[in-house]
């Protein structure tokens, strides 16, 4: 997570992201004064001082600031970002925020735009002088400042998109996690969202092209990995971590999932983690 002051300037200034050659980052204005507009994924995105620009989709884009603008920029990466949402039921909603593009106005919340400023500016002088445990405090803050997003947005259903069918396939993805390391059956799912396993699959299928089942499934192996990485547990507690009685059972489904035997991968992530094995499983945007 990187994040730079927006200086008072003459001129306006214009700023290029995810391009081919650099890389790939959710971002993130904070205007205190003045204004602008973004241009990303074939739609443009106004934004007046004071407010929040969110750009989550992470496509090619570029970012108009008018003279005398000032404000924070920041360029947000996966990990940090993982590690800021966390996996309590209660992240559903920012899940449902960070894949997005929005812009938020922060006129009547002064409260908000204050510690959100002080956020980044946290994040500025934590990246200067990096001390112990620098990652966990980034995340920290990050968390911070999407909270304070998903308040003042008012929750998910204030921005646009969601429909009866959006408002159960996001309810199913709250019970997802909530229950994944539970193993529900379909089934299960169904009967606590009110309606039957076929609508659901039906639902999921038309919303993100993938059933039910495969959501789970995927949802599952990719805490498993995010636990091989991070945790010192051995490959049995970590299976039981996860609802597994059986170190084999877990063994198989992580490679039927991934491709990799759970203890392989481990392997390759520590000796070198720029050639882990990848798992395919969804992005955040793939879910609403």
């Amino acid at each position: 997570m990187d994040v730079a002051t927006i200086d008072c300037g003459l001129h306006a200034r214009f700023w290029s992201f995810n391009g081919a050659t650099g890389g790939v980052a959710r971002q993130l204005v904070l205007m205190t004064d003045g204004g602008g507009e973004a241009e990303a994924g074939g739609q443009r995105l106004a934004i007046a001082a004071p407010a929040l620009l969110w750009l989550g989709d992470m496509k090619p884009g570029r970012l108009r600031l008018e003279a005398g603008a000032t404000g924070l920029r920041a360029q947000i990466g996966d990990d940090t970002l993982v590690d800021a949402i966390g996996d309590e039921a209660q992240s559903v909603a920012l899940r449902y925020l960070v894949d997005r593009d929005f812009t938020l106005s922060l006129a009547g919340h002064p409260e908000a735009l204050g510690l959100i400023e002080r956020c980044l500016s946290a994040v500025i002088a934590e990246r200067q002088q990096p001390r112990e445990a620098s990652a966990l405090l980034l995340s920290a803050l990050l968390r911070i400042v999407l909270v304070s997003m998903l308040r003042v947005s008012g929750g998910r259903e204030s921005l646009p998109g969601v429909g009866e069918r959006m408002s159960l396939l996001q309810r199913f993805r709250q019970l997802v996690e909530m229950n994944f390391r539970n193993h529900w059956p379909v089934a299960r799912y169904a009967t606590a969202l009110g309606v039957s396993a076929d609508r659901l699959h039906a639902i999921c299928t038309d919303g993100v092209g993938k059933s039910p089942k495969a959501l789970v499934s995927e949802r599952l192996a990719r805490e498993a990995m995010l636990r091989l990485e991070r945790s010192s547990l051995t490959i049995q507690q970590l299976g039981h971590s996860l609802g597994f009685s059986d170190p084999a059972h877990f063994s198989s489904f992580f490679r039927k999932m991934t491709g990799t035997p759970p203890g392989r991968y481990r392997r390759a992530v520590i000796d070198a983690r720029t050639d882990r094995p990848a798992l395919h499983a969804p992005s955040f945007a793939e879910w609403p």
